[in-house]
């Protein structure tokens, strides 16, 4: 049977295979296998039809040399794999490495269908091995390109949010030196502390981004803990930087399970942040806190306008605030995006799960899921 043949015959044997290889890139993440075997129909599709296109000598020399064919304006199948990997999370030596596994399981498991090598298979497998070569060449150049894209945005992103909370406080604290009324002074200090909070919450963020792209992930040190502190901690943080706002816990007494209350007390600032900077400014943010069988529901109500529905499946990626225009006010409360991101890591650290329902009658309610103990 032809490779190109083979291939096509036994698609669901190959993502079979490339599922358990791509499981083993995330050990400490669950992905289910429609997840795992994103785009790999698509790519093996594309390389059984370029292997059975007539190919002239030329061709195959720019083949050879990395040469991308097709559309610049439409990514093929392989350049859209490598764009849901970098979603991920997945490092470029973790994608290089998806295709010499798939190179390798269909050349393997083709052997194994029908052993012998005929001059016709020393062909069929140059083919394929170009074939592979020049996917494996788009996803790389793609993802850098990507990846190039990002670290811009990223920049732009971080010097517009850092210059507006430092003019603020080097505004503030010049009506702090020259203030003629002193009854004055504690609105501006207060104005600077708002400032000076938003700016350590950024480079917190960045220090958790930068722990998971180094590939360590944000790590947790559980102990017992009580959710109720912590959501009164975050609460009470929060009212102090921003005393006009309503924030309300609605819990039992005590939920005492074993977590790492520095982290979840991030989760909630982060998560409070989004409220105050989101909802609306006349309305009440609630904190609810309730045991669920062997787990805790914790939640964020605001009132206000619904995200826009096309943001909801990608709220939670990196930099969506800055990409997507999602900035109720330029002034105060904008930031780096990496908040929602930062704190689903930190819940699926501890095993749980981050979601987000929102309307425009109900408002938006983000709910975390946390188990009792660590898994």
């Amino acid at each position: 049977m032809k490779l190109s043949q083979f291939i096509r015959s036994n698609i669901e044997q190959i993502s079979a295979e490339w599922e358990k290889f791509a499981a083993t890139l995330l050990p400490d993440r669950e992905f289910g296998a429609s997840v795992l075997r994103d785009g790999i129909v698509a790519i093996l599709k594309e390389i059984a039809t370029d292997m059975d296109c007539s190919q002239s000598a030329q061709e195959q020399k720019e083949k050879s040399e990395g040469v991308q064919e097709g559309s610049a304006d439409k990514d093929n199948a392989a350049e859209t794999h490598a764009l849901a990997r970098i979603r991920m999370g997945l490092s470029s030596r973790q994608l290089i490495s998806e295709f010499r596994a798939l190179r390798a399981t269909v050349l393997r498991l083709w052997d194994e269908s029908d052993p012998g090598i005929h001059k016709q298979d020393i062909y069929d497998i140059t083919r394929f091995n170009e074939a592979v070569d020049q996917a494996l060449t788009e996803a790389a150049v793609r993802y850098s390109e990507k990846i190039e894209e990002s670290r811009e945005l990223f920049l732009g992103i971080l010097a517009h949010d850092l210059r507006s909370p430092l003019a603020a406080i080097s505004g503030f604290a010049q009506l702090l030196v020259h203030a003629k009324h002193p009854d004055r002074n504690a609105e501006f200090a207060g104005e600077i502390l708002i400032s000076a909070v938003r700016m350590a919450r950024m480079i917190t963020d960045l220090m958790e981004l930068t722990r998971v792209q180094l590939g360590s992930g944000i790590s947790v040190n559980p102990s017992e803990s009580d959710i109720v502190k912590i959501c009164s901690n975050a609460i009470t943080e929060m009212r102090s930087v921003y005393p006009g706002r309503i924030l309300k816990l609605e819990s039992d007494e005590s939920l005492v399970g074993k977590w790492d209350e520095p982290k979840l007390e991030q989760v909630l600032s982060n998560l409070l942040g989004n409220a105050v900077q989101h909802g609306a400014r006349d309305s009440v943010i609630t904190v609810r806190a309730a045991k669920r069988h062997d787990s805790i529901e914790l939640q964020v109500h605001n009132e206000g306008p619904a995200v826009p529905e096309k943001l909801l499946p990608i709220l939670f990626d990196r930099f969506i605030q800055g990409k997507a225009g999602f900035r109720a006010d330029e002034g105060r409360t904008a930031n780096l995006g990496l908040g929602l991101y930062i704190a689903k890591e930190i819940v699926v650290a501890h095993g749980g799960t981050l979601t987000v329902h929102s309307t425009n009658e109900e408002g938006t309610t983000f709910t975390a899921n946390l188990p009792l103990t660590l898994p």
